[in-house]
């Protein structure tokens, strides 16, 4: 069974997607597991990440992105074993945000294209050779109007994945010229790896379709694969 994975700025829409998803996979008889990364609730990393997030560590441009990086891929170093334990039997594994996340957000925060390519670079080698985690079949950029992201950003997000904040700003959500060069990252990314699509999620009006239409985008890439 397949390893997806579904990748997208922050209040992208990704949760809805991965429940109907889950939901459609289950109508065909088909087990699925699921992981949000990074997983806040993981003793080591995950508590790292969420202090990171909350701006404990330092402003966003105060801390080198390599050593964030460093957070989220040890995150995902320590899930991998559970991961492959799903895929052997048999199951579909569905994952919101992986290693494309580390590479968008992280490189997001260098200026240059060098410094950025350099830090993907070290990203993928990192978690994909040095960690050897497991490479998902298919994974899924959600892109959304830009309006859309911001709109969603400036409402009061709530739900149990908000629990790490404890009550503060996520220093990631608070930066719109952050979220907008990410999606850029995500978007040139796209163009070098075949297995990371892109899904417009917008009209030709600049709004943003339904959620069954942007489904049905998904159904379609992932089809093939079942």
């Amino acid at each position: 069974m397949p390893f997806i994975v579904l990748e997208g700025v922050d209040g992208a829409g990704k949760s809805t997607q991965i429940k109907k998803l889950r939901e459609a996979l289950a109508a065909r008889g088909i087990e699925s597991e699921y992981l949000h990364f990074p997983r806040f609730d993981a003793p080591i990393y995950g508590d790292l990440i969420a202090r990171f997030l909350r701006g404990e560590l330092g402003a966003l441009e105060q801390v080198n992105p390599y050593l964030v990086a460093l957070l989220y891929a040890g995150d995902r170093a320590e899930a991998a074993p559970m991961i492959r334990g799903w895929l052997s039997e048999g199951k579909a594994v569905i994952v919101d945000r992986y290693v494309y996340s580390n590479v968008g957000y992280q490189c997001a925060k260098f200026k240059s294209e060098e410094e950025r390519a350099a830090l993907q670079e070290w990203i993928m080698r990192t978690e994909y050779e040095e960690f050897a985690i497991p490479e998902p079949d298919l994974s899924i950029f959600l892109d959304v109007p830009f309006a859309f992201t911001e709109r969603k950003l400036r409402e009061q997000r709530e739900g149990d994945d908000r629990s790490y904040l404890n009550g503060a700003s996520d220093i990631h959500e608070a930066s719109l010229d952050l979220q907008r060069t990410v999606r850029e990252v995500y978007l040139r990314a796209a163009t070098t790896d075949e297995r990371l699509k892109v899904i417009d999620c917008s009209t030709g009006e600049g709004q943003m379709q339904t959620p069954d239409e942007i489904f049905a985008k998904i159904e379609a890439l992932v089809e093939p694969l079942l």
